[in-house]
């Protein structure tokens, strides 16, 4: 009798361990102390476990920072990189960015306070994992790192896709990747149809006067589909390793139509530089200062890209462009993918490139002040 009610109790305490079990699944997608992952493949085919509910992240690249914000996350980004804190735009878009710890300088990532974070997500750009010193250290830190890498506008579109997937933002990821292709699509079907005489001639300086694009580098991937010639491209240039150099010199041999300038007052230093003045494009005044938005149109770190091409398909087409109307396109980006709406003063600066991207750490001010 007395072991056939032990028994009953044996399966009454056991019942009632699974029903407190049960009603604890029911309340959240695992047992307590226990996360759920999902799995990403990111930019260098390394398939990573990331926690499906991120509440903290380290964005240590440039596009990557840009891209938390844009999935609508910026308020997890505990830690980028001064460039991305650099842009006001980006952080009248998500005052939280001013609270971003910088924890990596010239390469160097300080894996003491990125630690101290407690992050769940870790971003990182290629060049950091290239260098064995970095990638072991990181590794130490055992947080979960994806690599976001890419070097032309079709590797830029899978970038989307890993960040997206990272941050269970698939279908936003879509929307981005699916408005890319339509870029590349509507200034493909008209420069295919522009004959080959009418192609100018340019040089593209990135963030120095002297400084350009390379093969193989995402620069000289998106002017290609204007069917523009990059001067620069298959030349003699020096590179420290990742940026790639020319001369003015050379600049004046290779005698360009005209110059695009990313980076804010560059442009006004060629068109008022005594060296430069003999320069045919300085000369006709055919030196442009691109636009500056979320950060540099076109630039290797930024995520504008389709802008960049509809504003340079625009500059050195007028006639077959002239039904695109940028202002719009700008509306339509920044309203769609970070859900902000830019007054007509701000589209002016980001059209101008000035007043929109801090030398240093970027202040809270207002652009529209």
């Amino acid at each position: 009798m007395y072991k056939q009610q032990c028994k009953v109790l044996s399966t009454v305490l056991i019942a009632v361990i699974l029903m407190s079990l049960l009603s604890l699944t029911g309340c959240r997608n695992s047992l307590p102390g226990q996360q759920e992952y999902r799995e990403v493949t990111d930019c260098i085919g390394r398939t990573v476990a990331v926690p499906k509910e991120i509440e903290r992240i380290a964005a240590l690249d440039p596009f990557a920072g840009q891209a938390v914000i844009m999935f609508g996350h910026g308020e997890k980004m505990k830690a980028t990189v001064g460039g991305v804190k650099r842009d006001l735009l980006l952080q009248e878009m998500c005052p939280a960015l001013k609270d971003a710890a910088i924890v990596k300088e010239s390469g160097t990532v300080n894996a003491e306070a990125l630690l101290s974070l407690q992050v769940d997500l870790l971003l990182l750009k290629g060049d950091v994992i290239l260098n064995i010193p970095e990638k072991e250290k990181i590794e130490k830190l055992d947080i979960p790192y994806l690599v976001v890498d890419y070097n032309s506008m079709e590797s830029q579109i899978a970038a989307f896709r890993v960040i997206g997937e990272a941050l269970g933002e698939e279908a936003e990821a879509e929307k981005v990747k699916a408005y890319y292709r339509s870029a590349i699509e509507r200034i493909d079907a008209i420069t295919k149809e522009i004959p080959q005489e009418k192609n100018p001639r340019i040089y593209h300086a990135v963030n120095q006067a002297v400084r350009t694009d390379s093969k193989g580098t995402l620069g000289s991937d998106w002017i290609s589909y204007t069917r523009a010639e990059n001067v620069a491209l298959g030349k003699d240039l020096t590179s420290d390793g990742k940026n790639y150099y020319t001369t003015l010199e050379q600049i004046f041999v290779w005698d360009p139509d005209l110059i695009i300038c990313n980076e804010s007052g560059v442009s006004n230093y060629m068109l008022t530089d005594k060296k430069w003045a003999g320069l045919r494009a300085v000369r006709e005044g055919k030196v442009y200062q691109m636009p500056i938005g979320v950060s540099r149109w076109g630039h290797e770190g930024g995520l504008e890209t389709p802008l960049a091409l509809f504003w340079l398909a625009k500059l050195i087409y007028p006639e077959e462009f002239k039904d695109l109307d940028l202002k719009v396109e700008m509306s339509f980006f920044y309203g769609t993918f970070f859900d902000y709406t830019p007054t007509s003063e701000v589209i002016d600066k980001i059209l101008a490139g000035e007043g929109i991207r801090s030398a240093s750490t970027a202040s809270t001010e207002s652009l529209n002040n």
